[in-house]
């Protein structure tokens, strides 16, 4: 009995010893935002390769619509008054531009994103973003009549940066509001889940 019992012992120590060097499937240092799911595709960050993805579009397991669904990125050349989201006047050709390309691509849709810096708190960054996403496409959607179902605001804050907020250059290169527009009618791709299968076969 004795004997018996120092065996379920050797294979449970064996077994503890087995899952603490267990390591993450995507490596030790998998970071908590790796796991978030900013685009909400149903793909985490970390294995996403195509990170702004529309709402609700069909991806597969890479996080990717289509390889021929974008079809405008730009940046928006439109200033705010700091703290403000309120676009002036002078602006809104930018937006018109915009609104044209929308117009000649009628089965397209828009993803306005507000990016901010790092000044300030990340949370007001995040809302203070989203409110200027959503001024734009509030003049996309009632001043140049786009059909709300095809224009979407994101804010992003301070999470995407594409330069060093170490200088003032680089934080004005973060502020920055873009278009990415998608196509619509696009290759079949069933929407991935962690059930999916490749049904194409």
């Amino acid at each position: 009995m004795f004997r018996f019992g120092f065996a379920i012992l050797l294979v449970s120590l064996f077994s503890f010893a087995e899952i603490t060097v267990a390591e993450s499937l995507y490596g030790n240092k998998t970071r908590q935002d790796h796991l978030k799911d900013d685009d909400k595709d149903g793909v985490i960050n970390i294995r996403d390769k195509c990170s702004h993805t529309p709402l609700n579009a069909a991806v597969d397991h890479y996080g990717c619509h289509a390889s021929n669904t974008k079809l405008l990125s730009v940046e928006l050349n439109i200033l705010f008054v700091s703290n403000r989201f309120e676009v002036r006047r002078r602006y809104y050709s930018e937006v018109k531009k915009l609104a044209d390309f929308l117009r000649k691509n009628p089965s397209s849709n828009v993803v306005i994103e507000g990016h901010t810096d790092n000044t300030g708190h990340n949370h007001h960054n995040q809302q203070l973003s989203q409110q200027r996403a959503q001024a734009i496409a509030n003049i996309l959607i009632k001043t140049f009549s786009i059909a709300q179902s095809r224009v979407k605001a994101i804010g992003y804050g301070e999470t995407r940066p594409i330069a060093s907020n170490l200088s003032a250059q680089g934080k004005a290169k973060n502020r920055r509001v873009v278009a990415e527009v998608f196509a619509r009618d696009t290759v079949d791709i069933n929407k991935w889940d962690i059930y999916s299968v490749d049904r194409s076969h």
